[in-house]
C-alpha cells in the first residue's frame, strides 16, 4: 500500500533521501520551496511534488509506478494545502514533454516555448485576467506603445522614460510588475508610479500580473546548468508578451531604457530587439536620465536610504515618490532595507 507523506524541511534525513529520490531523475529541490510530498512503498520513497507559494514543482515518480495515477494525487495533495493557504491559482512549468500529463488533470497550457511548457488552473487565466483589464480600463482598438517597469521605488529616471515614450505614442500604457520580490511591495510601487504619471493625460497604469518579469518564481530545477537562463527566461517572457498582452491591447511599440548596469536586464533587452520587431512590436530604446553625469538608479536611491541621504534622494525621485519616503509608511520598508544588503 503505497503511503503519502509531507516532508518536513527541518528533517534533514528526509529531505537527504528526497534529493537523492530527484537526482535520478537530474532534478534539485530549490531553495524556494516551502512545502513537499513524498509517496513511499515499503519506506522507500517512489514519487514526489513540491511547491513554492503557486507553482508546483519538482514532480518526479519512479519508472516502475508511472501510469498508476499518482500524479493525479500528488497535484490534488499540493493543491489541498494551497487552498489551506488561500491561494487559488496555480502554475506549473515543465519540460514540454511532459504537459501532456499535467493537462489531464486540468491543467490549461499558456505557453510552450524553448521545449518549456508553463501550465495554470484556479480561479484565473491568463486571457480572462488581460479581458478584464482590458475592459475595466475602457482601452479599445486604438494602437497603443508601452512600458514595464518595477519601479522600486518610482525615480526620476522612470518619469523621465515614460514622458518621453509619450511623446511618441498617442496612448502609453505603464505595465507596472505585479511580483512582490521587491523592497518595496506592488501595492506601493504602482501607487507612486500612478500619482507621478498623474500629469500626463495619454498614460494609463496597468498591472502585469502573475505573467511577465516573474524572475523569483520561475523555476530552473529543470535545466541543464549550462543553459543562459536570463536568456531563457527573456525568450519565454517575449512570448507571453507577443500571444497575449500584444493583441489583448492592441500595442505597436514597447519603450525601453538603455541599461548600463544590469547584466540580465541587458539580455532582456537584447531579446525583445530579436524577438519583438519580427512579431509586429517596435523596441524603441530610450538613453537614461543622468544628473551630474550619473544615470539615475533605484538601486541608487535605496543605497541613499540606506544611508540616511534624504538630500540626495529628494534630487533623484519625484516629489510624489520623496513625500512617501519621509512618511510614516515607509519607515517600516527602510528600516528594512538598512537590514539587508540587496540589489532589490
Amino acid at each position: 500500500m503505497f503511503i503519502i507523506e509531507e516532508v518536513y524541511l527541518e528533517n534533514r534525513k528526509k529531505i537527504g533521501e528526497l534529493k537523492l529520490f530527484l537526482s535520478k531523475f537530474n532534478l534539485e529541490l530549490e531553495n524556494d520551496i516551502d512545502y513537499s510530498i513524498a509517496v513511499y512503498n515499503n519506506g522507500s520513497i517512489i514519487a514526489t511534488a513540491s511547491k513554492s507559494k503557486n507553482v508546483l514543482k519538482c514532480f518526479a515518480v519512479d519508472e516502475v509506478y508511472q501510469g498508476l495515477g499518482l500524479t493525479n494525487s500528488l497535484v490534488k495533495k499540493i493543491e489541498d494545502r494551497m487552498f489551506l493557504e488561500s491561494l487559488y491559482h496555480f502554475f506549473i512549468f515543465t519540460p514540454s514533454y511532459n504537459k501532456g500529463i499535467f493537462k489531464n488533470v486540468g491543467y490549461k497550457e499558456v505557453i510552450t516555448s524553448n521545449e518549456i511548457t508553463i501550465l495554470e488552473n484556479g480561479n484565473q487565466s491568463i486571457d480572462n485576467f488581460l479581458k478584464q483589464r482590458k475592459v475595466s480600463n475602457n482601452i479599445n482598438e486604438r494602437k497603443n506603445g508601452c512600458i514595464i517597469i518595477n519601479g522600486n521605488p518610482f525615480t526620476l529616471g522612470h518619469l523621465y522614460l515614460i514622458e518621453e515614450a509619450a511623446k511618441k505614442v498617442s496612448n502609453l500604457l505603464i505595465f507596472v510588475v505585479t511580483e512582490d520580490k521587491s523592497s518595496f511591495p506592488f501595492s506601493v510601487r504602482f501607487r507612486l508610479i500612478k500619482q507621478g504619471v498623474n500629469h500626463l493625460k495619454n498614460v494609463l497604469v496597468l498591472e502585469t500580473g502573475p505573467y511577465l518579469i516573474s524572475n523569483a518564481t520561475f523555476p530552473t530545477y529543470f535545466l541543464k546548468k549550462d543553459i543562459n537562463i536570463a536568456r531563457l527566461q527573456s525568450e519565454i517572457d517575449c512570448d507571453i508578451f507577443i500571444k497575449y498582452y500584444k493583441p489583448y491591447f492592441n500595442i505597436i511599440k514597447r519603450f525601453v531604457g538603455t541599461e548600463p548596469y544590469c547584466e540580465v536586464t541587458n539580455v532582456y533587452n537584447s531579446v525583445m530587439k530579436e524577438i519583438l520587431p519580427k512579431n509586429g512590436v517596435e523596441v524603441v530604446e530610450i538613453e537614461r536620465k543622468e544628473i551630474n553625469n550619473e544615470i539615475i538608479s533605484a538601486s541608487v536611491v535605496r543605497n541613499l536610504l540606506r544611508e540616511d541621504n534624504l538630500n540626495l534622494v529628494a534630487s533623484l525621485v519625484p516629489k510624489t515618490t520623496f513625500d512617501f519616503l519621509i512618511s510614516d509608511e515607509a519607515k517600516v520598508i527602510i528600516n528594512k532595507l538598512k537590514e539587508k544588503d540587496t540589489r532589490h
